[in-house]
């Protein structure tokens, strides 16, 4: 069971502890003995170990501290993590870690995902009204058997 889970229903499905850049929790079910889900459980072995979009020397590292600041390219998954992507790209090109165009390749590679977000967003919310809509709504045979009843009763 999970740390996170405060439910006191010893049969309650535990949800994915992963938490997003946006500081929102994934809420996927995890897999049965992990804490997390089926794709972050994944994802750490599906993104390249260096998969830094740029690294810059700190010339003012204290003793003791490490010389060479990383910028990982963040996992994709949300709003905020693309907008951590741009805040990264903006920084190396006015720091000149960055050569321009690498940056525009990643910053057309940003703005792909934050389309493909959107659309994403908007199947989903649609998806979501459709099957709340659909809940909502009374089964015909029931609608059928109501008015039956009535015309026995009036005649």
């Amino acid at each position: 069971m999970s740390n996170l889970d405060l439910s006191t229903n010893d049969s309650a499905i535990p949800i994915c502890e992963h938490i997003k850049p946006s500081g929102k929790r994934c809420g996927s079910p995890a897999l049965r003995g992990r804490t997390l889900c089926f794709y972050h459980a994944g994802q750490n072995n599906s993104l390249p170990a260096d998969r830094n979009m740029y690294a810059a020397y700190n010339q003012s590292a204290a003793p003791g501290e490490w010389p060479i600041r990383e910028f990982p390219t963040p996992a994709l998954e949300d709003a905020a993590a693309i907008q951590i992507g741009f805040m990264q790209a903006l920084h190396g090109v006015a720091n000149g870690h960055l050569d321009p165009r690498r940056a525009k390749l990643i910053l057309s590679a940003l703005h792909g995902a934050r389309m493909n977000l959107r659309q994403m967003e908007a199947c989903l919310t649609a998806c979501v009204e459709a099957a709340s809509a659909k809940a909502n709504k009374k089964p015909p045979s029931t609608v059928k058997n109501a008015g039956t009843k009535r015309k026995r009763a009036q005649g």
